[in-house]
């Protein structure tokens, strides 16, 4: 036998890591997420205009699952009230609580319009 009548292997394109969505409790899916976009007052809870710059040392005290800030593309959103609607499930998003999470983000969500999802929750600048 020589080459040409071997069988062809062919390469498998390489796998992404795969993905499980959790199972969420009843209420917290995206039409409920996006429900409460629309109706809540400060879901950011801010309380204050959006501020201009703030500092990475204010960001890393906001790390709990009931106070958690997280940097997105540069932006600084409290991202508290929507760990629950996540369907990847909030734990995925407690490493990144109180530090930058758009490698994370975008290794997943790079076409999701973050305005859309969570622009509401918007803190300021970093």
């Amino acid at each position: 036998m020589n080459d040409t009548t071997l069988p062809i292997k062919k390469k498998r394109p390489t796998q992404q890591p795969s993905r499980t969505k959790k199972s969420l409790s009843p209420g917290f899916g995206l039409h409920d997420w996006m429900q409460r976009l629309r109706h809540a007052k400060d879901l950011s809870q801010r309380g204050a205009p959006i501020r201009r710059s703030i500092p990475l040392s204010e960001i890393q005290l906001h790390n709990k699952p009931y106070d958690g800030w997280m940097i997105l593309r540069g932006k600084v959103y409290n991202i508290a009230p929507y760990l629950a609607y996540h369907p990847g499930g909030s734990e995925i998003m407690h490493g990144c609580l109180g530090r930058d999470g758009t490698v994370l983000f975008d290794r997943y969500h790079s076409w999701v319009n973050l305005e859309g999802l969570i622009g509401p929750l918007l803190l300021g600048y970093v």
